[in-house]
């Protein structure tokens, strides 16, 4: 029995090694969009911080009505974050399907 990239190496199939590194590189791609969405939540609250400046020397009116990252409009982005990276996954399984693995 071999031990590899913490995996035990006992007469693996094509199909465990392609799962293996599906499993690996999907917790890449989360960790990824994970952290646009981290970003994303940094300009939502710089949006609201500046929005709250723009109601003090203004008025609140004049401050909803130039707000342009609305609530819809950010889970609206979240979700195109989110989508991103489940068709990098996708694309990559599709890729995999089409090749054999095999280790030396």
């Amino acid at each position: 029995m071999l031990l590899y990239l913490g995996i035990r190496m006992m007469a693996l199939t094509s199909d465990k090694i392609k799962e293996y590194i599906l499993f690996q590189t999907n917790r890449n791609i989360v960790h990824f969009y994970k952290k646009y969405l981290h970003i994303m939540e940094d300009i939502a609250k710089d949006h609201d911080i500046m929005l709250l400046k723009i109601q003090k020397e203004t008025s609140k009116d004049f401050s909803e009505n130039i707000n342009y990252l609305t609530a819809e409009k950010y889970h609206y982005i979240r979700k195109k974050i989110l989508d991103g990276g489940n068709e990098i996954y996708r694309e990559l399984e599709k890729s995999l399907d089409k090749v054999d693995t095999t280790l030396k």
